[in-house]
């Protein structure tokens, strides 16, 4: 277990320094940067512990994962994040048990799950203890598996096409796992506090969770470019009156004639430019190119549409493998080609899009031609 955690700690806080060191240094990558110099400390700690000195009696850094985890997916996902007095509160359960840790600094209160049931004076700081870190754990990861889905909904208002870069599925399943591991820990501590047959220690499960966790964490984290960088650098500097938020979009108070010349504007273009060719196109793309402000767009596009942005321009891709296929220029091209010539920018998004809108497979289109 040492050799782990001296690995675990070693990735944790390297992961720290080339994140902290990147440019541009965002509010997200500080809190994933703190997060991993957290991870190192808990490590050191556990291990001056096991081999000096007993510094503590409740390991506290814990509960500054879930909120930790939660901040780093809020913040990634946000066009303009500001790190708020209110974003503190998150940490309040952390503050408490630190300021009980002191006070109980040299009281024997926990020694992993030996004794927990122990009948004295502090079994009741053991079990609020325990039952607040699994409350902690299970509720950010849930917030944080709510931020993500709501940003990849978001996101069909925004882009036309899919990419694991923007749609943080790779965090999504980090998540996961990182609760998942936790739950396994809780079993296994519950199986020895009832039974008391394990050969180890349940909470080692953890370090051996968060060493695998850091190199995962510290791979995808490094390689995380800053999603609405190039959205917000390039969209026009226009705005509309009366915004409010409605059904997902913004409701700018456009007019009804007003929609329906925007939304003949943009059929004309999408028919004679044919933008649904380029395979990352965004709703900022045709804002600039028709000068409209993109929540005009949006809002025709649902109001007018029925449909989302993402679903608009596939709809047209769809359409364009569809006259291709018949196209006898294009028998010698295989379908997957024809489908990142119509636009789309892989395997998985075009069969996904292509089944949703004709209600067939691609292949079945495929054994008619």
């Amino acid at each position: 277990m040492e050799a782990i955690l001296y690995i675990g700690l070693a990735q944790a806080f390297f992961a720290g320094i080339i994140i902290v060191t990147r440019k541009p240094l965002t509010l997200a990558n500080k809190i994933l940067a703190s997060w991993f110099l957290l991870i190192s400390i808990e490590m050191a700690l556990v291990l001056i512990n096991a081999n000096a000195v007993a510094l503590y009696s409740l390991k506290i850094l814990p509960f500054t994962y879930g909120p930790l985890l939660y901040l780093y997916a809020l913040f990634i996902t946000t066009e303009k994040p500001t790190f708020r007095a209110h974003h503190l509160l998150h940490f309040i359960p952390f503050i408490a048990f630190a300021i009980l840790s002191l006070t109980l600094i040299n009281k024997p209160v926990m020694r992993g799950t030996e004794g927990f049931l122990v009948a004295d004076r502090f079994i009741s700081v053991r079990i609020i203890y325990a039952v607040s870190f699994f409350i902690s754990i299970t509720t950010y990861s849930i917030l944080t598996f709510i931020v993500i889905k709501k940003h990849q909904k978001h996101l069909k208002s925004l882009v036309s096409y899919t990419s694991g870069n923007i749609t943080l599925q790779w965090l999504l399943g980090i998540s996961i796992t990182f609760y998942l591991g936790y739950v396994i820990m809780f079993i296994f501590g519950g199986i020895d506090i009832l039974m008391n047959f394990m050969p180890f220690d349940p909470y080692e499960i953890s370090f051996i969770g968060l060493t695998i966790f850091a190199y995962l964490f510290g791979i995808f984290g490094i390689n995380q470019p800053v999603i609405f960088t190039d959205f917000l650098q390039s969209e026009p500097e226009t705005s509309a009156p009366n915004q409010q938020k409605n059904n997902g979009y913004v409701r700018s108070g456009l007019g009804k004639k007003e929609a329906l010349r925007i939304k003949e504007m943009l059929l004309k273009h999408m028919a004679s430019e044919k933008p649904y060719l380029n395979r990352e196109l965004s709703i900022i793309d045709l804002s600039g190119k028709l000068s409209i402000p993109r929540h005009f767009i949006t809002e025709v596009i649902n109001r007018y549409l029925h449909k989302n942005f993402y679903m608009f321009i596939n709809e047209y891709r769809v359409n364009e493998v569809l006259q291709r296929i018949k196209d006898p220029a294009n028998k010698d091209l295989t379908l997957l080609g024809i489908a990142y010539d119509s636009g789309f920018n892989s395997k998985s998004a075009f069969n996904n899009v292509f089944k949703k809108i004709t209600g067939h497979p691609p292949s079945h289109f495929a054994r008619n031609r």
